[in-house]
């Protein structure tokens, strides 16, 4: 169900300079955009903004993107049919916010006889020195963050 516009109020919005400059903005990048449609359907082009002569459109990925720039002479000439303002096409990836992130399986503990097993080797390599060995400070970590994990 559409909601309707009292008639004053689009009056009111004819007579403002800037609402008919935004919506004259507007059907312009609809053109465009159906041109841009019309000449390569399968390039999925939203088209951004207009910067000087320059028209931003949005791709679907970078791959699109480069795509676009090999097709872009042609592309121009399409848009150029229905707008003489513009004078080069940029094309912008869009990234996408809807990506999901693999979903990572938990690692399994390791169990406590391994654990013992890994303490009884960190203790072992440090024997007869001062100062710990790197392996038996990365083993001690190993041991101490799996026991911690655990009492969670």
């Amino acid at each position: 169900m559409q909601a309707s516009v009292p008639k004053q109020v689009l009056d009111w919005l004819s007579t403002e300079p800037a609402y008919r400059n935004a919506a004259a903005q507007i059907d312009t990048l609809l053109r465009i955009e159906a041109a841009l449609r019309k000449a390569a359907p399968e390039l999925a082009l939203t088209v951004v903004a207009i910067q000087g002569e320059t028209l931003i459109a949005a791709t679907k990925s970078a791959a699109a993107a480069a795509k676009c720039r090999q097709l872009e002479p042609s592309l121009l000439a399409a848009v150029q049919e229905t707008t003489a303002k513009v004078n080069r096409i940029r094309f912008r990836p869009q990234r996408s916010s809807r990506k999901t992130l693999p979903l990572i399986a938990p690692r399994q503990a390791i169990p406590e006889r391994a654990l013992a097993a890994f303490a009884e080797l960190g203790s072992a390599t440090g024997a007869g020195r001062r100062s710990a060995t790197s392996l038996q400070r990365a083993l001690t970590r190993l041991v101490k963050r799996q026991r911690l994990g655990r009492s969670r």
